[in-house]
């Protein structure tokens, strides 16, 4: 396996002695070089070099041309050996100019020959057009035809208008129409008026009419119905016959008026004023539905009704319970007073059960209550009280507290550090003792990558510190540059850049 470096090699003008180019039979085995590449082609027995994108022969130069002859083109060497040159001619048979093309044949031959075709009309028989004759363009009934400059052909239609008039005076269905005679109207068949008569429905089923919009009309008739959606409007109705918020439903109870949206909700409002309407669960914890953030508690009502489904803060003080119950005094609250909360569940409090309790003090305890809250004092720190009890640390016997002065004594050896809390009472051990390995892999893209000692922990002098680079994916130790710099950093440098995590960097603390 051959050693694999990610950087370059400086041998300082040192000789390479008994070196050898790589060995490949073809370029395909070559692969894709980089410019300036070698290797050595073992089936053509040359050097080759990657340039320009392609493996291109080293040194050498041409030793023979052989020049072969083509359709249209005869291709000869005039030049030497040393220094050929090609020239090309046509090979077609005829004299060219500029009255000739090529043809496929390789003969040159007139252009005129190929301007001959033909054209027919609707009638008549097909006409052959050869080169030099002119084809004339005449105009029919109604269209005209203008030749202009350059090479323009106009065609128009004369634009008379037709002065046809048609009329029926007894259609099929009993009605008139009439079309006006297009000389004096803007539009050809211009419909005017369509004046309808009787109409007769056939039997013994009989035609469907529709009649939309607003339908007036005179005479005795007699028609099933049916009126459709977004046609029948309140204005369409005779006044007397519709009872306004005003007025009141109360004091129109009959069959045969109609009561306007605004008198129906007026009616409601009235009817349950002061009662209780029960809305559903109210989830504390989520504050679902919203009962406490604006604007929503906006569309609440007075005696809007909720039982509590989950514990909760309610307006962020009041505790709720599952079970009880929130009452609205007011539309709209937007504070707590604006409530009435009706608790349940109250009980004998417990060590499983949340209810209502009470604390009191033993010897050496005192207890004091501010707003419903219990604070504990420890009146006696005396020897009959042993603060520290004893301490087991892992890997060592336990350690026993000194009951005469409840003082725990903790002190730093070798390689450990103490440091205290006497905010929190925290004592925290740390191991100081510098470490000897390290190892971890190149965390981005890049061509260098660099170890701080805040990271390695191996100390600030990076003279002592071996380091060998490992590619993750094979196994195989690489090369490439390390430097180690002040204060312990190592950087390496590769000359490209390596794929994050691909590189792992193993580092050793010596002495």
């Amino acid at each position: 396996m051959a050693i694999n470096f990610l950087n370059s090699v400086n041998l300082n003008q040192n000789e390479l002695i008994k070196a050898r180019v790589e060995n490949q039979p073809n370029n395909t085995a070559a692969g894709t070089g980089v410019e300036g590449q070698l290797y050595y082609d073992t089936t053509l027995d040359v050097l080759k070099v990657w340039a320009n994108g392609v493996w291109t022969e080293v040194g050498g130069g041409v030793l023979t041309v052989s020049t072969n002859n083509s359709t249209f083109i005869n291709l000869a060497n005039v030049g030497t050996a040393a220094n050929p040159s090609l020239t090309a001619s046509l090979s077609a048979t005829g004299t060219p100019d500029n009255t000739k093309y090529l043809r496929g044949d390789n003969t040159w031959s007139a252009i005129s020959g190929i301007y001959d075709w033909s054209f027919e009309g609707d009638t008549g028989l097909p006409e052959n057009v050869i080169s030099g004759e002119t084809v004339k363009f005449v105009g029919g009934t109604l269209i005209g035809t203008v030749g202009s400059s350059p090479n323009t052909l106009t065609i128009n239609h004369d634009s008379v208008l037709r002065g046809d008039s048609v009329s029926a005076v007894s259609p099929a269905f009993g009605g008139t129409f009439t079309v006006v005679d297009s000389v004096t109207s803007t539009a050809q068949g211009h419909l005017t008026s369509l004046n309808l008569k009787t109409v007769t429905l056939p039997t013994p089923t009989p035609a469907t009419i529709t009649l939309t919009g607003d339908v007036t009309g005179s005479g005795t008739t007699s028609i099933a119905t049916t009126v459709a959606t977004n046609v029948l409007y309140v204005y369409n109705f005779n006044t007397s016959a519709i009872v306004t918020a005003a007025e009141g439903i109360v004091n129109n109870d009959n069959d045969t008026t109609l009561p306007t949206s605004a008198a129906v909700k007026a009616y409601v409002d009235a009817s349950i004023a002061g009662g209780l309407i029960y809305q559903g669960g109210y989830n504390a914890a989520t504050n679902t539905p919203n009962l406490d953030l604006p604007p929503t508690i906006a569309g609440i009502k007075t005696g809007w009704t909720y039982t509590v489904t989950a514990d909760g803060l309610f307006f962020g003080t009041e505790q709720l319970r599952v079970g009880d119950v929130l009452i609205a005094e007011i539309d709209g609250p937007a504070t707590l007073a604006d409530w009435t909360v009706v608790q349940s569940n109250i009980d004998i409090a417990s060590s499983s059960q949340i209810g209502i309790g009470n604390v009191y003090g033993v010897s050496g305890i005192s207890v004091t209550y501010s707003n419903g809250t219990a604070t504990l004092i420890n009146t006696d720190k005396g020897s009959l009280q042993n603060i520290f009890k004893n301490i087991a640390v892992s890997g060592q016997s336990t350690i026993v507290a000194d009951t005469n002065n409840d003082t725990l004594t903790i002190a730093a050896g070798s390689g450990i550090t103490l440091t205290t809390d006497a905010g929190t009472d925290t004592v925290t051990i740390e191991a100081t003792q510098v470490g000897r390995s390290f190892t971890n892999t190149n965390p981005t893209t890049s061509a260098t990558y660099t170890i701080t000692s805040g990271t390695h922990g191996l100390g600030t002098d990076s003279s002592v510190i071996m380091v060998q680079l490992v590619q993750v994916s094979t196994g195989e130790t690489v090369f490439s540059d390390v430097t180690r710099g002040a204060s312990g950093l190592i950087t390496i440098t590769f000359a490209t850049a390596q794929t994050a995590g691909s590189i792992r960097a193993l580092l050793q603390k010596i002495g």
